[in-house]
């Protein structure tokens, strides 16, 4: 017997022996399970493994959804649902719509439903719907304006409340108990990537508010460097200081971490920082539409060059301005291209509760590709209860969200968009110039949109004391590094810009002619703050606070 004969029959019995041990501890379905995992090891059959899975994932949903889902008859409808539509349907073309979704979805109430809901329609119900719309869904900005646009606001209120209304009781974590849900979510998604001029190949997911898009966006893509890159152990983002906070949430979620380059003098990212922090455990690189902090768009373009240049997935933070840069684009402004049709940008995140003016909460992560959406996703297949599959961080989701949701962008339509950005635009334009023909303030660079930062060229005006002088005024002021910021609402109205801009004129004054007031009452504790050079004890401080308040 030669030497590979004596070989071949060691290691023929060495592999019974492991599979009879693995039988005997794990049974016959563990042996297969191991058998399969180290099939797919193979060169190519990993490839295989996913067609098949893909062709019989496609066959249960055809079986499982063959029952309570109607597809759409015609080319023009299904095209009908790719965009925002250029007029606002009106109440009784959204009431049938209304009705032909309902229509599909299991009856909660009927006794037949073993799971996801728990409440029923009687008197405390109705009391508890009554004070949730009562925070929910306002028409404040109805009351401050004429008597056409109140009307308008009243009627799209009405609108939201009823379709809230018809869904408040469903939950979103079973697609196919509620369709409607499911189709509600599909829809509004791919309205918004139309929106950020992306095509049908793009997917996401409707989330309860912008953190949680921007935390879904960082697992997705840790995920896809654990799937793609296991050579990368210690993954890192890199992203502009100015970038949102829930990034940072994110990354210490995520144990990810993230590389923030400093801004220069035009409150943009340092360019040859920002190349020179990507290295081989970078997995994202990050920008924003605009940053909030001073409204003012990242070098996007640039970023997605780059991410091309080194083959990283780019996600571009337009929770902020999703939903207002499209539009004051549209009407002539200065827009720097943000969105997909920069070819680098893999990801979005946008609000539908800010400028979308959806009701709380409600934002859109979308991704440029299924295949990329898909290590979003949370599945666990060994539970005794069952399958479990997220697509979100929530399992349950509230099923009047995401019927409002749709609703909105249905009910304003594109023109209601651009009327509404036409109207914030001049509001900024009149407030801006206001603030910089006041002596000892200026404006932070250039922003982009409705958000704006001010800050101080005068030694005498401390911006602090400045906004504690405006606080007694009334004007809730919003205190950053340095800086005042100010977002302009769909709640402004030219009268109350000039009297914003008159009172802090007069407060310059005020604060100028009295320099203790920079060591009194909340101004003293915000230049306190900013002067402790350990942010750990800040982050302590803050730990304690919330502990304390809530």
């Amino acid at each position: 017997m030669s030497l590979l004969e004596i070989l071949r029959d060691v290691v023929f019995t060495l592999v019974l022996l492991v599979a009879l041990r693995i039988f005997l501890v794990e049974g016959l379905r563990g042996l297969v399970a191991r058998f399969l995992h180290l099939l797919r090891l193979l060169p190519g059959m990993e490839t295989i493994f996913h067609h098949v899975v893909r062709r019989q994932a496609r066959q249960s949903l055809q079986l499982l959804q063959g029952e309570v889902v109607n597809e759409a008859s015609s080319e023009q409808e299904r095209q009908q649902t790719h965009c925002i539509p250029e007029k606002g349907l009106n109440e009784v073309e959204l009431t049938d719509e209304l009705e032909r979704y309902k229509k599909a979805d299991a009856c909660p109430h009927d006794g037949r439903v073993f799971g996801y809901v728990y409440t029923v329609n009687d008197r405390r119900f109705e009391t508890i719907r009554e004070i949730y719309e009562s925070f929910e869904v306002s028409d404040e900005a109805a009351k401050e304006s004429d008597g056409a646009r109140e009307t308008r606001q009243a009627r799209r209120t009405e609108m939201l409340q009823t379709f809230t209304r018809a869904f408040m009781h469903d939950n979103a974590i079973n697609p196919f108990l509620f369709p409607s849900l499911k189709r509600f979510e599909i829809e509004t998604v791919a309205m918004v990537a139309h929106m950020l001029h992306g095509d049908d190949r793009c997917a996401g997911n409707v989330t309860s508010g912008g953190t949680e898009s921007i935390l879904m966006a960082v697992k997705t893509y840790r995920d896809r460097a654990r799937a793609l890159c296991p050579h990368i152990t210690h993954p890192e983002m890199v992203a502009p200081q100015s970038i949102h906070p829930a990034f940072h949430k994110a990354a210490s979620y995520f144990n990810v971490t993230l590389i923030t380059v400093p801004l220069t003098e035009d409150f943009t990212p340092d360019r040859v920082a920002y190349r020179k922090a990507i290295n081989g455990q970078t997995i994202l690189l990050l920008a924003s539409a605009p940053q909030f902090v001073h409204g003012i768009v990242d070098p996007i373009e640039e970023i997605s060059q780059l991410a091309q240049e080194r083959g990283l997935p780019f996600h571009v933070d337009a929770c902020f301005g999703g939903f207002l840069l499209p539009w004051i684009e549209r009407l002539g402004y200065e827009v720097p291209v943000f969105d997909f049709r920069n070819p680098g940008v893999t990801s979005m995140s946008a609000d539908v509760h800010k400028y979308g003016l959806g009701i709380k909460g409600s934002s859109i992560v979308v991704y440029r590709s299924a295949d990329m959406r898909k290590h979003q996703f949370y599945v666990y297949s060994g539970w005794p209860g069952g399958l479990y599959a997220s697509p979100t961080m929530a399992g349950s989701r509230p099923g009047g969200v995401l019927a409002s949701s749709w609703a909105t962008l249905k009910i304003i339509g594109q023109d209601g968009y651009v009327e509404m950005a036409k109207g914030l635009m001049e509001i900024t334009a009149l407030m801006t110039e206001g603030i910089k023909s006041i002596p000892g303030l200026a404006l932070c660079g250039r922003p982009h949109m409705t958000a704006f930062a001010v800050t101080s060229t005068d030694p005498r005006v401390n911006v602090f004391a400045l906004a504690a002088v405006m606080e007694t005024k009334g004007w809730h002021m919003e205190r950053q590094t340095n800086s005042l910021h100010f977002s302009v609402l769909p709640s402004h109205t030219v009268e109350r810009a000039k009297e914003m801009v008159r009172d802090l004129k007069e407060c310059v004054e005020i604060v100028k002619a009295d320099p203790s007031l920079v060591k009194k009452g909340t101004a003293a504790m915000y230049e306190l703050i900013g002067t402790i050079p350990d942010k750990t004890i800040l982050d302590d401080y803050l730990r304690q606070l919330l502990n304390t308040l809530y």
